[in-house]
């Protein structure tokens, strides 16, 4: 066969199969790409490797494109256990395939030969399959819409032990069926009918087991949530009732706080009555809530995540509206997300200080944190690119609060230089 066209059909190979393989990574498993220009670098030596297999040689023995496209997957997706992630995404593809030609070759009544043999051929079966991923994906994305997107859940590894290993048991034996039967024909079809159904059985139980599986871990994380919200909200009425006790007790000393200064300024003893004004001062400036910024339940949880960092100073400029249209579950998101990664990376910093700003706009919030920073934090794409130590300081939960805002048909956007870092967040329709 010509070189030119071997790199042809290898290619082609490549393509249908990371136009399966990586879509799943990045829609129905929820992974990230690395930064552009380390993909790009990637992708470009795979495809230098793959040119060199066809050119020794070597493809015509060993299937080197789709090895690549596992490899090159798992170095350009970005997330924990992204070995097995792809491993299982790639065998449930394989398994696909193998179901498909199975099918095909059942009904048009062809040989393994003859499609193993039709390079061509054999593509286009395979190729058929990312309709099938674009259904995955769409599905997967459905479902996160309905849970609202706002956690991003990954299965175990335990799980996913379990799933590669099904799927392995299930294409070893689909393959020695193939290897030895030329056509299907008479008792071939139902053992090729029962692989079939056996393979949408492994399929559809392992969908269930992964639903199952998202579902606990999904309601976990909005019974946390929902905990976090009471702890938080019980924190800052009892503050408030705490600051109603203190402003009653204020009103019914008021009338002889007056009196004294009455006779102060009667037996013309100005300098004690300038320091008796001083004392009442300090006593009104107390009484009054500095955590209260228009909205009870973002006031609770700022008050929750000042109290855990109070060697942070704050300043605040304007007030939310006393209600706004988003869930409890979409405010703590939001906000204690912002408010938790601002003061955990303000605390560490050398200034220690979170400015908040609020501004409505036609029913259009605009609320900006900014806080002092350690060092700079690098961010791509909106995604935060930290090492081990900055992660756990300040971008734990910026993923799920930039979902949560788009969901909301909002924009969250982060930018970071050497001193501070920045986080906006515009919601139209906030009312």
């Amino acid at each position: 066969m010509d070189v030119f066209k071997q790199l042809f059909h290898a290619f082609l190979g490549y393509a249908v199969e990371l136009a399966k393989l990586i879509p799943i990574m990045l829609f129905a498993f929820k992974f990230n790409l690395q930064p552009m220009k380390r993909t790009v670098i990637i992708s470009a030596c795979s495809i230098a490797i793959l040119v060199l297999a066809v050119v020794s040689g070597i493809e015509e023995y060993v299937p080197i494109y789709s090895y690549l496209g596992i490899v090159l997957t798992i170095l350009i997706a970005k997330g924990e256990n992204r070995i097995l992630y792809t491993l299982t995404g790639f065998l449930g593809i394989s398994l696909l395939d193998m179901l498909t030609a199975t099918v095909f070759i059942a009904i048009s009544g062809d040989s393994y030969e003859r499609v193993i043999d039709d390079t061509l051929g054999r593509l286009f079966i395979n190729a058929l399959n990312i309709v099938v991923v674009a259904a995955v994906c769409l599905a997967s994305r459905h479902v996160s819409s309905r849970k609202r997107g706002a956690m991003s859940i990954k299965i175990g590894r335990p799980y996913l032990i379990l799933i590669i290993l099904g799927e392995i048991s299930l294409l070893s034996f689909m393959t020695i069926f193939q290897l030895n039967d030329s056509t299907i024909e008479g008792a071939d079809k139902a053992m090729a009918i029962a692989l079939g159904i056996g393979s949408a059985v492994f399929l559809l139980t392992a969908f269930i087991m992964v639903t199952n599986y998202f579902s606990k871990n999904y309601y976990k994380g909005i019974s946390e949530m929902n905990e976090k919200l009471v702890k938080s909200q019980e924190r800052y009425y009892t503050m408030l009732l705490q600051k109603e006790d203190e402003t009653r007790k204020f009103r019914h000393d008021i009338y002889n706080h007056l009196n004294c200064m009455r006779l102060l300024f009667k037996d013309k003893k100005y300098d004690e009555l300038e320091n008796y004004f001083n004392r009442l001062g300090i006593s009104i400036l107390e009484l009054r809530s500095e955590f209260q910024i228009g909205n009870d339940l973002i006031s609770a949880i700022l008050k929750d995540v000042m109290d855990k960092h109070s060697e942070v100073s704050v300043e605040i400029i304007g007030k939310l509206p006393a209600s706004i249209r988003l869930d409890n579950t979409d405010v703590c998101t939001i906000f204690y997300n912002l408010f938790d990664n601002a003061f955990a990376a303000a605390e560490v910093s050398e200034k220690k200080s979170v400015d908040i700003s609020i501004k409505l706009l036609a029913e259009n919030l605009f609320f900006t944190i900014k806080n002092t920073v350690l060092c700079k934090v690098e961010i791509e794409n909106n995604v935060l690119i930290t090492n081990k130590q900055d992660n756990e300081r300040h971008g734990f939960g910026s993923g799920n609060a930039v979902m949560c805002a788009e969901k909301n048909g909002g924009v969250l956007t982060y930018k970071c230089s050497d001193t501070h870092f920045e986080a906006e967040l515009i919601l139209p329709n906030i009312d």
